[in-house]
């Protein structure tokens, strides 16, 4: 019996709904195959998965990096997560139906051996102890089989089909880019980077307020730097409102989006090479 007759209907439906068109036809059905299916005739999704890990940092990185020119390093870490981690993965494998295909056990390799099954030979590690037995879940796997996918797009298609791909079903999603902010001195913070840009240094001010004297108060503050508003903030105390007040502030200045760039991967010929004029990449200064 060959490979393509062995292919479950159920991955011929899924190709059909991500729009994949493999050259080669085991090439899907390998890389929902994870690596710990002993029961299995063809190669596992071990190598398209890390081709597939690294193809989508690098297109979620160029793609945010360019987006968002002012965000420090460690929110665009973040950032990139967000998109592209285990746990967004696995939510948009199981949005896609990859727990009916994906292929693997949820066995140890010790249970495997009491049931009687094969277990492929590991090589042993020297001076090293014997690693504890490890469980991997579904969402390991859906986790990993997407990874393997953008993998086997890469190979079969080529890169451009691969970066469209993760165009598609990763980056169209909805992130709240605030969350991968974390700001826990926003005065000071928002001091040092006014001096960084040569700037006023920031001043809160009181805007409004009201029932200061009363169970339910409530405050506005805005921080300045010179005359320019930089941010404002409210709360139930002064020093709420001026800690959002410079939250805020610095949010408006790190999430700053560029509508209108040009991905660098797809310059692809020497004809767009000619043409290409690069993105201006913001200052991102390091955070304190």
């Amino acid at each position: 019996m060959s490979l393509i007759t062995k292919i479950p209907t159920t991955l011929y439906s899924l190709a059909a709904r991500l729009n994949l068109n493999f050259t080669n036809q085991t090439l899907l059905l390998q890389a929902v195959t994870h690596k710990n299916f002993h029961e299995n005739d063809l190669s596992t999704n071990e190598g398209l998965q890390v081709l597939g890990n690294h193809a989508l940092g690098l297109y979620v990185t160029e793609y945010l990096h360019l987006k968002y020119p002012l965000l420090p390093l460690p929110c665009l870490q973040q950032a990139v997560t967000a998109y592209c981690g285990h746990l967004t993965l696995t939510v948009v494998g199981q949005e896609v139906g990859l727990q009916y295909v994906v292929r693997w056990n949820n066995f140890t390799d010790e249970e495997l051996f009491l049931q009687g099954k094969e277990i492929p030979k590991k090589t042993k590690s020297v001076g090293k102890s014997r690693e504890p037995a490890q469980r991997i879940t579904q969402g390991t796997a859906i986790s990993h089989a997407l990874k393997a996918i953008v993998g086997a797009l890469y190979i079969d298609k080529g890169p451009q089909s691969a970066r469209q791909f993760i165009h598609d079903h990763i980056l169209s999603r909805d992130v709240n880019m605030q969350n991968v902010i974390e700001i826990k001195e926003p005065k000071r913070e928002l001091s040092a980077l006014m001096k960084r840009l040569s700037r006023p240094s920031p001043i809160s001010r009181l805007k409004s307020e009201t029932g200061r004297l009363s169970y339910a108060p409530a405050f506005v503050v805005g921080v300045y730097s010179g005359t320019e508003q930089l941010g404002e903030g409210f709360g139930s105390s002064i020093k709420m409102a001026e800690f959002r007040a410079g939250r805020n502030a610095l949010l408006h200045y790190y999430l700053k989006e560029v509508k209108d760039f040009t991905l660098p991967s797809i310059i692809d010929s020497q004809e767009k090479q000619t043409t290409y004029i690069p993105t201006k990449i913001g200052d991102t200064p390091p955070r304190l």
